[in-house]
């Protein structure tokens, strides 16, 4: 009876290191998906495309929530848990439930018209057509070109809108106009009606129109004084012309209190004039939620909320090269040399001189600096160029880059 016992007590003893040996194999691997989520995040950040906030969650719960860089870089105000982003087509979202809130009381249907309620609008688009982009509006930028002395009306552009040949697959037009809508039936400002809709939802920042400083500063990134890439504060955007599209502003943990679990969502992109990019990706299957929020125009959030769900699922991910001279081997600069199509009417040549490489863009013989044993950046730009192998080892394509990890193909041509 005594052995008996004695190897009971073994066995349970067994259970229990194995289940805290498990723990800890567990809590290792999330402590190095944390890590490599904060090298990714940095990585971007040393590359001037990223500066703002990262949040995961997990079956509603925050996994992860860190700031990288400044919301004021004049004034280096770092950000914090009440820093706002103009968070651009997200808006789009928050207008949707808004307006899904105004039907579910009855205030109207879905499948009316919405020159019903906007008779100034002549057209037969439903409220549905204007929810799932299924209008085929020109964009605010097309008509703009096409009347650059016309100052923006929502009313007025749609009306253009409907009696241009341009086309939009997905219009700002089209959630501007349902902007209009609430105005119309709530009787009060958009601004008035996202102050409701926070309310019920027990949001604390986000609105449309209001004096804020905890509103993040808008940074572009570009060669715009012709001394290589810096850092300069954007223009600020029309609000009449962002609107319910694209003019809210808010947070990663408001966000994650508006997002319905079981939706699936992939809405990215960039602010033109503003200087913000965002990507909100959630995934119903995994019950995981992504949101970047950044205050750089540079649209990487989408490619770096993939590497963050490839980081999650244990898979390999994808780094930007530092933009820092290598030290590759010589040998093989004669090798990337030649004449390359980018399409039947572009070529471009690429030189090997003294231990270099050049490119020839028209006038202009641009270095190209190593930033590994096949890819090159130029320091003027953020453009870089990464030669490609084929089967043979032969060198056979080069991908052009412009601040992204993939870029468009350009082939050699034989000599």
């Amino acid at each position: 009876m005594k052995n008996k016992l004695f190897y009971f007590c073994i066995l349970i003893f067994s259970l229990i290191s194995c289940k805290k040996d498990k723990e800890s194999k567990s809590e290792h691997l999330k402590e190095s998906r944390i890590e490599n989520v904060h090298i990714l995040a940095n990585r971007y950040l040393e590359l001037n495309r990223f500066s703002g906030v990262i949040l995961v969650s997990r079956n509603n719960n925050i996994i992860y929530n860190e700031s990288f860089g400044f919301a004021d870089y004049e004034s280096k105000k770092p950000f914090s848990d009440k820093s706002i982003f103009k968070i651009g087509r997200i808006s789009e979202l928050i207008t949707e439930n808004m307006v899904q809130e105004m039907a579910n009381k009855g205030d109207f249907q879905l499948s009316d018209s919405i020159s019903n309620y906007i008779p100034e609008i002549k057209t037969d688009f439903t409220i549905n057509d204007l929810l799932s982009h299924n209008t085929h509006l020109p964009s605010i930028q097309q008509i703009q070109q096409q009347n650059p002395e016309l100052k923006y009306a929502t009313i007025a552009y749609v009306n253009l809108g409907l009696k241009s040949s341009e086309t939009s697959e997905s219009s700002d037009l089209d959630y501007n106009i349902l902007g209009l809508l609430i105005e119309r039936i709530s009787g009060t400002s958009f601004q008035k009606s996202i102050q409701n809709y926070a309310a019920n939802l027990g949001l604390e920042n986000t609105y449309f129109q209001k004096q804020d400083t905890s509103l993040a500063v808008g940074y572009l990134y570009n060669n715009y004084r012709g001394n290589g890439d810096e850092l300069y504060k954007s223009p600020s955007a029309d609000l009449d012309m962002t609107f319910s599209s694209n003019g809210i502003k808010s947070n990663a943990k408001d966000l994650l209190k508006i997002i319905n679990q079981n939706k699936e969502l992939d809405i990215y992109g960039y602010l033109e004039n503003d200087g913000f990019s965002y990507s909100l990706v959630n995934d119903p299957k995994t019950q995981e939620t992504i949101i970047i929020l950044s205050n750089r125009r540079h649209p990487v959030a989408k490619e770096i909320s993939t590497a963050i769900s490839q980081i999650l699922q244990g898979k390999e991910f994808k780094l930007p090269l530092l933009r820092k001279p290598f030290d590759n081997d010589k040998k093989l600069l004669k090798e990337y040399s030649g004449t390359y199509a980018l399409n039947q009417n572009m070529n471009f040549n690429v030189l090997n001189e003294n231990d270099s490489l050049f490119v020839i863009l028209g006038p202009n013989k641009v270095h190209l600096i190593p930033q590994s044993d096949n890819q090159f950046y130029m320091e003027q730009t953020d453009a870089s160029m990464r030669f490609l192998r084929d089967s043979n080892n032969l060198v056979k394509e080069v991908v052009l880059l412009n601040g992204f990890l993939d870029g468009d193909k350009a082939y050699r041509l034989e000599k």
